[in-house]
């Protein structure tokens, strides 16, 4: 199974990548780096290939190069940035559904612990 992260790049998406793959022999984090972890669902093993993509505007050609035989898409935003939400609409959602049409989308909130209250 393959998994894809997607977002602006202020979106931690790499550091929620690297907590998943903690048990890859090597993460560095770099443009469409990946590595596969195992997973355990319902007691069956699950080989999931997590793959991480660049969230620049130079590389919006590239990235559509990420999203062959993707079986599911984590679609990033930090939650402390206050238009990260809208570039969601405007930006990412489009993309995915230009590239990954039948894939299911799972919307993520980041850095949920940087929010400040007053």
């Amino acid at each position: 199974k393959k998994l894809v992260i997607v977002g602006d790049n202020s979106s931690s998406k790499t550091s929620l990548l690297v907590v998943f793959g903690k048990r890859c022999n090597i993460y560095v984090p770099a443009v469409f780096e990946n590595c596969v972890t195992e997973f355990h669902v319902d007691g069956k093993q699950v080989d999931l290939a997590l793959w991480d993509t660049a969230g620049m505007e130079i590389y919006d050609r590239l990235r559509p190069l990420s999203y062959p035989d993707t079986d599911v898409v984590l679609l990033c935003f930090a939650v402390d940035l206050p238009d990260a939400l809208d570039r969601v609409a405007a930006r990412w959602a489009p993309e995915l559904r230009h590239f990954c049409p039948r894939v299911p989308l799972i919307l993520v909130g980041i850095k949920r612990d940087l929010i400040l209250t007053v």
